[in-house]
């Protein structure tokens, strides 16, 4: 909460546009938080909806949550997968390019992160704001099943140091345009999480203005 209040307190009440990817614990095969056919409430999304009272707010989960439209009238819900391209580019081609905020707070995994980065980052205004959550623990059932990537806080962490890592979803084009449009980018590690005996990991850049 403090993370996020630093970042976006001067745009709390003119911030039009946001997308949450994952909308609640739990997911596929979670014995502790439910599996993906279920319905449940999404605390984050009532607390962004308070947060900023102007926003347009989309989001993204491989279960549904469209229930929440009929209680949040600025709330629109996709249902899909952030390993599925198909998926995130339906996403993107509704809300357009002109958001604000995109958090990735979906499975964790590392391929799922950098195919949602790649395919939504062109979604973000130029000033807007990327952040990737939870970049110290990677689901295992869910990582072991996807093709090999570069775990996202490392690929993050080189580049921030100017030495980007390839891999099936970068080519070296990828990241040259990528870093292109970045105007800063934050890897913020040993965050405590309240609560928890867990430090957390958050990756935030912010897109390059036309100016710069």
């Amino acid at each position: 909460g403090q993370f996020y209040e630093l970042l976006l307190h001067e745009e709390r009440n003119s911030l039009g546009k946001m997308i949450e990817l994952g909308l609640a614990r739990g997911g596929p095969e979670d014995p502790q938080f439910g599996a993906t056919e279920r319905q449940c409430d999404s605390p984050s999304l009532g607390m962004w909806v308070e947060y900023f009272p102007q926003a347009e707010i989309f989001g993204f989960d491989i279960s549904d949550f469209s229930h929440l439209e009929r209680r949040h009238d600025r709330f629109r819900f996709f249902r899909g997968d952030c390993g599925r391209e198909a998926d995130l580019i339906r996403l993107r081609e509704a809300v357009g390019r002109d958001v604000d905020l995109v958090i990735d707070d979906a499975s964790h995994a590392s391929f799922h992160q950098q195919l949602a980065l790649k395919t939504l980052f062109p979604c973000l205004r130029p000033g807007g704001l990327y952040v990737i959550e939870d970049l110290h623990w990677q689901p295992p059932h869910i990582e072991a099943s996807l093709p090999a990537v570069p775990r996202t806080y490392d690929w993050l962490k080189a580049l921030q140091d100017g030495n980007g890592l390839t891999s099936l979803l970068w080519s070296a084009d990828d990241l040259r345009m990528l870093a292109g449009s970045i105007a800063s980018l934050l890897v913020l590690t040993d965050l405590q999480v309240p609560g928890s005996r867990y430090r957390n990991a958050i990756g935030a850049m912010r897109k390059r203005q036309a100016s710069e």
